[in-house]
């Protein structure tokens, strides 16, 4: 039994999208309490699961590495609101929130009994999270990246989805979805793996496009 229905977590992960944007009108002093408020909930949550999985459920460490995209972006929000930098500001943005976006429309929770609340209320916490921080990063503080970063991100994550095959491989994990689709989303299995990655890197080469045209329009305006 799902914890929350589904459309609660989607009509929340838009509410932190509106909150996340609105802090332009934040004083700086607001701006710091957000960082170190959201820095704090999403480093306390993923911490907490990450530990309980090792010491209480006793999950290998070669299952339990933060290796998949959005454990990266966790990384990025998490350095971002410390130091400030643009490259994590763009990694949150397109990557992060894509990824996450994608997460949140479809659920992979696996766990169930009665840990399966807690699991939920986990992951959706942090996914909402790197949503809205995309969106802090840009609208709330103002950064609006260059078309260029869509390269630079979408290479890097082609990198990476490289680079964690082969230790997939050699451990028997599927980091990235690089070996085969989630389990819980079964439509998909269907279908052969190469035309998920395909479909995927596809989905996020528009998405990157689509979430840019903002900043298109901007610069277009700033010219004439």
């Amino acid at each position: 039994m799902v914890f929350l229905p589904h459309m609660v977590w989607l009509v929340a992960t838009a509410l932190s999208v509106v909150g996340c944007m609105r802090m332009a009108r934040a004083s700086a002093r607001g701006h710091r309490i957000f960082c170190v408020a959201l820095f704090v909930v999403v480093l306390v949550n993923e911490g907490a699961w990450f530990a309980y999985r090792h010491f209480a459920v006793g999950m290998p460490l070669a299952e339990n590495l933060p290796l998949h995209l959005c454990d990266l972006s966790v990384f990025a929000l998490l350095a971002g609101l410390a130091t400030g930098w643009r490259p994590f500001a763009e990694w949150a943005y397109y990557p992060g929130v894509v990824g996450a976006l994608l997460a949140v429309v479809f659920p992979a929770v696996s766990e169930t009994g009665a840990i399966r609340a807690v699991a939920e209320v986990r992951y959706f916490v942090t996914h909402i999270a790197l949503v809205g921080a995309g969106f802090y990063f840009t609208f709330g503080c103002g950064y609006y990246p260059p078309a260029r970063a869509i390269v630079r991100v979408y290479l890097a994550i082609a990198a990476y989805a490289v680079a964690v095959t082969p230790l997939n491989m050699y451990l028997g994990t599927n980091y990235f979805f690089t070996i085969s689709a989630p389990t819980e989303v079964a439509f998909i299995h269907a279908y052969p793996h190469w035309l998920f990655l395909a479909a995927v890197s596809a989905i996020f080469l528009v998405a990157f496009g689509l979430m840019h045209l903002p900043f298109a329009r901007m610069a277009s305006r700033n010219e004439r």
